[in-house]
């Protein structure tokens, strides 16, 4: 009579634990559906102004494609001197260093679930940095876009070039050419070209005579370098800021009596990462919040001449500019 007794004791407690688990992956469930519920925050940083392009492009493609219901964009400027800045440091350690601090600082401050590097110059020094290794953000850097972008283009014509436009930290490294010629390209149609300061005169005045004699100095500078000027040409813009004056570029390259196969911009390819083909439209609104902080104060020229870029494309992000919030705590260095 004992063991009569225990046996359906047992069997009923097995019949519990099973009804438990159950119960528990059922919850699981749950609560990965309602992971689309949730706010999801994104970081775009930059060592300036230029990746709010990358911020503006985000916000367009979450609000047309509805798959999230609040996002929470935020533009982190990771330049840390107003008078300075990554390009003008001369030891590259130390900008791996500082950057390394300003991605500290952004995690802590904000714990995002996505951080896009939207500059090539921080994109190059970032698998150096000690935050690259011990975090669990998704972080999404630009060159990978870039070097996809130039193969995708050059793949069309054998005897097409490249001018690759970027920044002193940029090209000094050779991240471009080197990933270039490690996907089988002949180094001899890979032209780089630094464009010292340009991105600030572009910040201060996307359109003006000053930028223009600039960027018509460093494309006379990289068309000397090309082994074969009559191939099909491209310019690949590898610096966030160069794409708000491409008139100006095209402009140069018929200044210079050479006409381009194609200006190549990665910077609406970054957002790509956020949508996958199970994605699905499922709300009927998105709940989208855009702010843009720095830790150094911004110049008022600059602050007018950027936001007036994006006054049409998207009024949001230009408010959010003229509004931004100046944390001088957002990182130590």
């Amino acid at each position: 009579m004992k063991y009569k007794t225990i046996i359906p004791a047992i069997i009923m407690i097995m019949f519990v634990e099973i009804l438990g688990c159950s119960q528990t992956s059922e919850k699981n469930d749950t609560m990965k559906i309602s992971d689309s519920e949730k706010t999801i925050k994104i970081i775009v940083t930059d060592s300036g102004l230029g990746g709010l392009s990358v911020a503006e492009d985000i916000y367009h493609k979450i609000n047309d494609t509805k798959i999230y219901d609040k996002v929470d964009i935020i533009f982190a400027n990771a330049l840390f001197d107003a008078n300075s800045g990554y390009n003008r440091l001369t030891d590259r350690n130390e900008k791996i260093r500082i950057f390394n601090e300003a991605l500290n600082g952004i995690e802590k401050n904000f714990k995002p679930d996505y951080i896009f590097v939207a500059c090539n110059t921080l994109s190059v020094l970032y698998n150096k940095t000690e935050f690259s290794k011990n975090t669990d953000t998704k972080v999404i850097t630009i060159v990978d876009y870039g070097v996809n972008l130039i193969d995708e283009n050059l793949r069309k014509n054998n005897n097409s070039n490249v001018i690759i436009f970027g920044t002193k930290t940029t090209i000094n490294g050779n991240t471009y050419g080197k990933l270039l010629v490690n996907r089988k390209f002949n180094k001899d149609r890979i032209v780089s070209q630094a464009c010292p300061e340009l991105q600030e005169y572009i910040e201060k005045d996307p359109k003006g005579e000053e930028t223009f004699n600039l960027i018509s100095k460093y494309v006379g500078l990289a068309i000397n370098k090309l082994n074969n000027p009559e191939n099909d040409l491209y310019a690949s813009l590898n610096c966030t800021h160069y794409g708000y004056s491409n008139d100006l570029w095209e402009k140069a390259f018929n200044q210079h009596n050479l006409k381009l196969k194609g200006l190549l911009n990665p910077n609406s390819k970054m957002a790509a990462v956020l949508f996958t083909k199970t994605n699905k439209k499922i709300h009927k609104n998105t709940e989208i919040k855009l702010s843009v902080v720095s830790k150094v104060k911004l110049a008022e020229q600059n602050i007018n001449s950027m936001s007036n870029l994006f006054k049409k494309t998207c009024p949001e992000l230009s408010e959010a500019l003229k509004n931004y919030q100046l944390k001088t705590d957002l990182f130590t260095f």
